[in-house]
């Protein structure tokens, strides 16, 4: 069991990092595209672009790679686009054109796992020597045009640094006795697959940064460069891009993706909204500016979100005289089965809804699909966190109100209509339910917790 739970994180960021590598497509659509291909180039044939007069130009070396299949992709946030063809001669030379209206990011793939990247415009004169061992390629690169394409270099030579590690990782994993002993062992394993995750990661919001002008950061959003690029990030992305080319596609794909997901990313103001308390009084996520709030999404008919809720009210106990605040949000249908949840589970902290099921305002603003979801809202409002709960999100509270002295279930206060009192301490306030159409048992039969 402890084996097998230390490979699944390392192989859950073995699999983050390869998205970078294999541009958040799976091994298996990129082996079925490239074998399209092959069937199409079994007999060789000239370039399809070769005609191309002024245009790039990619040619190089691979090593010990006589008659080896090259194709040449447009990389695309959503697919690879096919631009040329080859194969290597019998020294393992190779040549590749194209033409483009303005500057794009391509792979060229050299088998289903091994690629490398450049970024080329019509006056991109590349040379490249290679040497591929399985998934790994190692390349110098020189010619025209090359300060983006070595920007690539270095991005994708740390990815492979990255996997080489975790893969040694994996393989120390493998001996670990399930013995107290390997328990230390694994947790040391943890720390350092953290750290090298660290590493890589600050490496590359370092490169990212460090470009003012141009579609590097793009890249690093759009590709998968970083798991969750936060807002700053991405606001650098779409500044450069604009900066680099305001009529570029990669900078109109970036402003909608920004417009479109960044009002939801860390680092984010988290959007504001106004609904009705269970007492009928309006309630805004502004007015608790100060506290650092948990949005906690759900509904009385919602199984897993009353299961979860004995640990939303420790946590509650524990830090909310330091500062927390839970501001429940209802996708009920019906007031009363709501209310009669919040007595039921002793829910004393702030509720509203506007009693629209799936159609609730709010779960529409935060794009709320199933439930429980939770955002962590920090004193200035802004976005920290997305989904945590459990013992994920008392790990980060934790660590938030670190400097502050444990908490006792007594000394637990809310300060709303709809939250514990200093007169009523911990029990949950006095809300008008209508007993015979309440019906709240804490495993409901709804089919299903997710939006259909």
């Amino acid at each position: 069991m402890l084996k097998r739970h230390l490979l699944a994180i390392l192989t859950l960021g073995l699999i983050v990092a390869t998205n970078f590598s294999c541009n958040k497509l799976s091994a298996t659509d990129i082996k079925q595209d490239f074998n399209q291909w092959v069937n199409d180039l079994i007999t060789p044939t000239k370039s399809t672009l070769e005609k191309v007069e002024n245009g790039f130009v990619i040619k190089g070396n691979i090593k010990n790679s006589p008659k080896n299949l090259l194709v040449l992709w447009e990389l695309t946030p959503a697919k690879l686009i096919f631009i040329d063809s080859t194969r290597t001669d019998e020294k393992g030379n190779f040549q590749l054109k194209g033409n483009t209206k303005e500057m794009i990011f391509c792979q060229l793939q050299m088998g289903p796992e091994a690629s490398v990247y450049f970024a080329v415009d019509n006056n991109s004169k590349l040379n490249v020597d290679m040497s591929v061992v399985g998934s790994f390629v190692d390349y110098q690169i020189k010619g025209d045009e090359l300060e983006d394409s070595k920007t690539l270099k270095s991005l994708l030579d740390m990815n492979t640094s990255f996997l080489k590690e975790v893969k040694g990782l994996e393989q120390r994993a493998q001996s670990i006795p399930n013995t107290p002993d390997g328990a230390a062992q694994a947790d040391e394993l943890r720390n350092e697959y953290q750290r090298l995750a660290n590493q890589r990661n600050n490496f590359v919001k370092e490169v990212a940064l460090k470009q003012k002008k141009g579609f590097i950061p793009y890249f690093v959003v759009s590709f998968g460069a970083l798991e969750n690029p936060g807002f700053d990030m991405f606001q650098h992305a779409v500044n450069c891009a604009k900066a680099a080319d305001p009529n570029s596609k990669y900078t109109q794909q970036i402003e909608t993706q920004f417009n479109t997901e960044a009002k939801l990313m860390e680092g984010a103001i988290a959007p504001d909204f106004t609904l009705k308390t269970p007492n009928g009084e309006d309630l805004s996520l502004s007015s608790l500016r100060g506290k650092v709030v948990l949005i906690d999404f759900w509904a009385s008919w919602c199984g897993p979100c009353r299961r979860e809720n004995p640990n939303v009210r420790k946590l509650y106990r524990r830090f909310h005289y330091k500062g927390f605040e839970i501001l429940g949000v209802s996708l009920d249908n019906d007031g009363n089965r709501w209310k009669g949840a919040i007595q039921a589970d002793s829910l004393t902290w702030p509720h509203v809804s506007d009693l629209r099921g799936w159609q609730s305002s709010a779960a529409q603003l935060y794009q709320v699909s199933s439930i429980p979801q939770t955002y962590l809202i920090d004193k200035d409002g802004r976005i920290m966190a997305k989904g945590l709960r459990g013992p994920e999100l008392e790990m980060v509270l934790a660590k938030l109100f670190a400097d502050q002295p444990a908490a006792t279930e007594g000394n637990t206060n809310a300060n709303s209509n709809v939250s514990a009192s200093p007169e009523n301490g911990n029990k949950t306030p006095d809300i008008k339910v209508d007993p015979a159409k309440s019906n709240n048992k804490k495993d409901s039969k709804s089919k299903t917790d997710k939006k259909k």
